[in-house]
């Protein structure tokens, strides 16, 4: 196995970098982008994107962090992504974070896309501790969180359809009461209503009240 170890006091630069086991005491600074499978110790790693199963430093400066899980005291990036586990101490500051399981104290995180978020009292604490603190809140989330309940065999019923409610009678129309007496009228009088357009007054027919009729004058 490929181990690359930064020791204390001791500032490297790459342009980019890959390895199989990292250990940064010191600080590390890489352009483009910084793959290994673990990343571990005290110091600082400045990078691009970075890439590895397991963090565990002090302190990560990266424009994308890619693990799967993350145990870091101060992170500042603009993307994370833990697939399983993310866990920040102290502070956390990024655009976007996503995670299966989040723990974080302090933050500014502009969107959290987690299954489950503890936040930590602000405090002085190592990474082992943080990871216990981590492991027992998401225990007790775990058991205090009320589950579903799945009824079975109940006895169904079906509601009773309940009759609308009738609508409200529509305001008589005395005018249309005329007209449709006047048309009823002349029905039984055995004649059939015409409208004609500017119709002369003398040719109009007469309402005959006391007969209860209609007069029409002789063509």
């Amino acid at each position: 196995m490929k181990t690359m170890y930064i020791p204390k006091g001791q500032a490297l630069n790459y342009d980019s970098l890959e390895t199989e086991h990292l250990v940064v005491n010191g600080v590390l600074t890489v352009a483009h982008g910084l793959k290994a499978q673990t990343i571990s110790g005290g110091g600082l790693v400045l990078a691009g994107t970075i890439s590895a199963d397991d963090f565990c430093v002090r302190e990560i400066e990266a424009a994308s962090v890619y693990c799967l899980r993350l145990a870091v005291k101060r992170v500042q990036a603009a993307e994370v992504f833990a697939s399983e586990s993310a866990a920040v101490s102290c502070y956390l500051c990024a655009d976007y974070v996503s995670a299966d399981r989040l723990a974080v104290a302090l933050h500014e995180v502009g969107k959290i896309d987690a299954r489950e978020v503890a936040v930590l009292a602000p405090k002085k604490r190592s990474l082992f501790r943080l990871l216990l603190a981590s492991a027992l809140r998401s225990l007790w989330m775990s058991l205090t969180q009320p589950r579903k309940r799945e009824v079975r065999g109940a006895e169904y019923r079906q509601a009773e359809a309940v009759p609308p409610a009738q609508r409200p009678e529509a305001p008589r129309d005395e005018e249309l009461e005329r007209i449709t007496a006047i048309f009823k009228l002349l029905r039984d009088s055995g004649y059939t209503l015409k409208i004609i357009p500017s119709m002369p007054e003398e040719n109009a027919p007469v309402l005959n009240l006391s007969a209860g009729h209609i007069d029409c004058p002789a063509a």
